[in-house]
This record gives C-alpha cells, sequence and structure tokens, in this order.
C-alpha cells in the first residue's frame, strides 16, 4: 500500500494573517484623517472658543493692584499690636459685611499678609480700576493706620516714659537724703542704726540705678521706635485681572479639543456598518 505522507498532521497550522484590529479601536492614522477630513470644524470651533473668550476679556472688569510693606512700632522690644490681629482687623474695617458688596466694591482692600519670618512686617494689597486708583486708595489706608498706631504708640512710650521720671526723682532724692545723712555720720560714726541705715538706702540706690538703666535702654532707639512704612505704595501698570493672555490660550486649547470630539462624534454617526 502506497504510505501516505502525515507528516503535517497533528501540528498545529500557522495563522495566514495578523490579527485584525477591532472595529472598536482607531489607529493614529486613521486620527489623522478623520481630523484632516474635518479640518474646517475644528478650525471653527477654535475660532468660536476664541472669539467668546475675546468677548469675556473685553467685558470683564479690569482690575490693577498696589502693594506696601508696613513694620508695626514697638516698645521695649515688644510689638505695639499684634501682626494676626491687626491684619483682620484692617480686613474687617475695610470689607463690606455683605459679601455681594464685598465682591463689587471698588477700590477695595485686597489683602494683609503678616510676614511668615516676622509677624510684625505687614504686606498690604489693593486694587482698584486703574494704577493710580489702587495706588491712592492704599495710601490712605496706611495713613490711618500708621496715625491711629501712632496714637497707642504714644500711649504706650508716655507711661513708661512717665514711670522713668518717677524712678530718677526717687532716685535724686534719696541720694540727697543719703549724702545729707552721710555728712551727719562723719559726726557720729559710732551709730551703728545710722551705718546701716546708710547701708540699707546704697542697695536700694543700687537697685534703682539698675531699674533706670534698664527702662533707659528699653525707651532705647533700637527698642522702641513707632510703626513706619518700609515700601511705600507702588502699583504694576500690568493688571492683575483678567489674565488676557493666559484665558485666550486656554480657550485656542479648549476649541482645538472640542473640535476633534465633534469631528470624531460625526464620524462615527456617518460611519456605514461593516
Amino acid at each position: 500500500m502506497p504510505l501516505e505522507d502525515n507528516t503535517g498532521a497533528g501540528q498545529p497550522q500557522r495563522a495566514n494573517a495578523a490579527t485584525p484590529i477591532s472595529e472598536d479601536e482607531i489607529s493614529l492614522q486613521d486620527l489623522w484623517e478623520i481630523i484632516a477630513k474635518r479640518k474646517w470644524l475644528v478650525f471653527l470651533s477654535m475660532v468660536v472658543c476664541l472669539g467668546l473668550a475675546a468677548v469675556y476679556v473685553s467685558l470683564a472688569r479690569t482690575i490693577y493692584e498696589s502693594k506696601a510693606v508696613v513694620q508695626i512700632g514697638k516698645v521695649a522690644g515688644q510689638p505695639v499690636d499684634n501682626g494676626l490681629q491687626l491684619a483682620n482687623r484692617l480686613m474687617n474695617q475695610y470689607t463690606p459685611v455683605n459679601t455681594v458688596q464685598a465682591k463689587k466694591q471698588m477700590p477695595k482692600l485686597y489683602a494683609v499678609t503678616p510676614d511668615k519670618a516676622d509677624g510684625s512686617i505687614l504686606t498690604l494689597e489693593a486694587q482698584g480700576r486703574s494704577p493710580q486708583e489702587a495706588q491712592q486708595y492704599l495710601q490712605g489706608v496706611i495713613q490711618r493706620l500708621l496715625a491711629e498706631d501712632q496714637q497707642r504708640y504714644q500711649q504706650i512710650v508716655g507711661t513708661r516714659q512717665a514711670q522713668l521720671t518717677q524712678l530718677q526723682a526717687l532716685y535724686q532724692g534719696m541720694r540727697t537724703s543719703l549724702d545729707t545723712k552721710s555728712g551727719k555720720g562723719q559726726v557720729d560714726s559710732t551709730s551703728a542704726l545710722l551705718l546701716l541705715e546708710q547701708s540699707r538706702r546704697s542697695d536700694a540706690l543700687t537697685n534703682i540705678q539698675a531699674a533706670i538703666a534698664k527702662m533707659e535702654n528699653a525707651l532705647a532707639p533700637n527698642n522702641t521706635s513707632p510703626t513706619i512704612q518700609t515700601l511705600s505704595p507702588r502699583y504694576d501698570p500690568i493688571p492683575v485681572a483678567p489674565k488676557r493672555g493666559l484665558i485666550l490660550v486656554l480657550a485656542g486649547l479648549g476649541g482645538l479639543m472640542l473640535g476633534v470630539f465633534l469631528a470624531l462624534l460625526q464620524n462615527a454617526f456617518r460611519k456605514e456598518p461593516a
């Protein structure tokens, strides 16, 4: 009997063709072709989005900003006011209670921020419809702040100066009395009570003199100074809002994405079933 060739029997047959791509999938080339065929739709979408953004930018209120820095005064090395409390007080003082009015208010005090490293340094920011308006408004806020803090500063310094004057007068009186009694003590130097009293008075004078020196050092310029503005109100000619460039760029990107989506959607609806 002729032998049959069963060499290929029982062996798996190779696939003659690669696995076909699913109909739900789309390649980059297909995507590019779809966009290229409907480029007018993508372009129109970008134009519409840019147009809407341009209208918004032209109608939106232009806001400018002015900044200044204030150093809170100190007495005996201690600030005359707490930086955080002063910042909150200023914002409450210049911001309407009604939130709707607060948003519409212009010019306005936008922010008061204490420095993280030194709480006695405050950065004040004001906003206005023009750079000059923001600057003038902030200057008025600072002038009022300086006047109020100057009054508080004078009261504290005045109290300490009065205490210093009393100590100086007490020292002079005790010094004069001690010198007088010391002169009498030379006549009767054997009086033990007189020597004991003189010793006590000398110790008291030493303590008072030390207290006077401490108070004078506390009132020295390096430890006591009024509230000052370390940076006068300045403004940036570039508005802080609206961000025209950023808005237009985002609108262009959004229009591009919307156009691609519409192109794919249109292609899906017009695609004929296999």
